[in-house]
């Protein structure tokens, strides 16, 4: 059995990861300060969107051209 170590800074908070000395402190719990933007997000959502457009073009000219065929 290992014998306990006594905790260096027992006023530390160990729940929170260390911090950098320039970055101000937190007052937005670490989940919520990862979050991306609005803006972000919507210009995400834009360019899926266009992606998505034309992809259902391409399997629609894809079908079109598959009953032509026939």
């Amino acid at each position: 059995m290992t014998p306990l170590v006594p905790d260096p800074n027992p006023d530390a908070d160990h729940d929170s990861p260390p911090r950098d000395r320039d970055s101000p402190p937190r007052d937005r719990p670490v989940l919520l300060s990862a979050t991306p933007d609005a803006d972000a997000v919507a210009d995400w959502i834009r360019t899926l969107a266009v992606l998505a457009a034309v992809l259902g073009l391409l399997v629609t000219l894809i079908a079109v051209e598959l009953l032509v065929r026939i």
